[in-house]
């Protein structure tokens, strides 16, 4: 067992405490700075951390995604406490990056953005949807690309679901994930990779102007009644280049099975401004038309 001790807090909710921790490991002359995840004394909390671990697994090596090193049951105040020993973010989150500097600079938001689709490629390949894809979620390490200040991490797998999962809930209403980032199927419990394109979209709106998508609703009745009622998608801002608003219209198509895919995503000509284009067969039509497309 690994002996580790508590430094600070980093975060808090209702089924698990994040704690900054120094641990020794067996095979390690020196502690490492690690984020220890802490289940509350719920014994759902646990079930629901052991499977968050399982999935954590199967992205073992993905750069892209939150790596968990070991977890450990320890009994704290007569409760146990089950802990997954997680990669330190040493800048913090996304959103604390918006806010502190407003709008990113459009390579970087390039950059970015191919980050979290090739994390997003990834846990969707494993049959996994995140389910609650934001700022806040996506954490910042040091980038060894020379475009990037930062590595973005997709973390905070809590929400995410299976595919097995996904088929079991079938049908059945449940309210999943932030409101400002949900599409319109999520709200009614359709469980799809396709919600996780539309959380994308949001964040992509985010980092170029600094605001969240839907930066004129305020409350959680407004987004629902926009999302369920009028099946509206976020305004695509003005000023944009026709490759950004077009890749952002393929993050809104309202039609799950119509919306694009991280894979397909990753060969749109906006990731590529020297109009580099991994198969130019995907946007033949866009590019010749040249007008947007209905969503």
């Amino acid at each position: 067992m690994a002996a580790w001790k508590k430094l600070a807090i980093l975060g808090k909710g209702s089924y698990a405490t994040v704690y900054l921790a120094t641990v020794a490991l067996p095979q390690e002359c020196n502690e490492k700075v690690v984020a220890v995840k802490s289940s509350s004394p719920f014994s759902f909390s646990i079930a629901s951390m052991q499977k968050e671990k399982r999935i954590l697994d199967s992205f073992l090596g993905c750069k892209e995604i939150l790596q968990c090193y070991f977890d450990q049951f320890t009994v704290e105040r007569n409760y146990v406490t089950y802990n997954l020993f997680m990669e330190c973010a040493p800048y913090g989150s996304l959103l604390g990056l918006v806010n502190k500097k407003g709008p990113i600079s459009d390579s970087e938001v390039r950059v970015y953005t191919r980050m979290l689709l090739k994390g997003l490629s990834c846990i969707h390949r494993k049959g996994v949807v995140h389910c609650d894809l934001k700022p806040d979620n996506i954490l910042l390490f040091p980038s060894s690309d020379d475009h990037a200040r930062y590595q973005l991490k997709i973390a905070d797998f809590g929400l995410s679901k299976t595919r097995e999962d996904a088929n079991a809930e079938y049908g059945k209403v449940k309210f999943r994930g932030t409101p400002f980032y949900m599409s319109p199927e999520s709200v009614v419990g359709q469980i799809e990779p396709a919600l996780d394109i539309w959380s994308l979209g949001c964040i992509v709106i985010e980092m170029i102007t600094g605001f969240r998508a839907w930066k004129n609703l305020r409350t959680q009745k407004e987004i629902m009644f926009k999302l369920v009622v009028l099946q509206e998608a976020p305004e695509i801002p003005n000023g944009l280049s026709w490759d950004c608003t077009n890749f952002l219209s393929k993050c809104f198509v309202k039609d799950p099975r119509q919306r694009w895919t991280a894979t397909m995503l990753l060969n749109h000509p906006f990731l590529y401004p020297t109009c580099y284009m991994r198969s130019s067969s995907f946007f033949s039509y866009d590019i010749v038309s040249h007008v947007p497309f209905k969503v």
